[in-house]
């Protein structure tokens, strides 16, 4: 058994394996807002009208939370497609 990575949160964090099959959106939605709300703190950050800025650290370790988060939306996307039951196409172009 390979030993897990225990470094950062986005490698052991998994969908729980109860969790019903499909698309999770609202997990989907929340970490998409999530993302959303850091974003638009950096951007404040870096707009020009104020002459304090927030420390690096602060501002990196903001970047590090978005890209954390993303990694969740990713595995909640491939969860939501690996349990999803695909619906046979009707008419159309194939």
């Amino acid at each position: 058994m390979k030993p897990v990575d225990c470094s950062l949160p986005e490698t052991i964090m998994t969908v729980d394996r109860t969790a019903e099959p499909g698309i999770p959106i609202d997990a989907i939605t929340a970490a998409c807002s999530r993302a959303d709300a850091v974003l638009h703190f950096l951007m404040a950050e870096f707009n020009g009208e104020s002459d304090r800025r927030s420390a690096d650290y602060l501002i990196c370790n903001a970047l590090w939370g978005v890209q954390g988060l993303l990694e969740q939306i990713r595995a909640l996307a491939l969860y939501g497609d690996a349990t999803s039951i695909p619906v046979d196409r009707k008419g159309g172009v194939e």
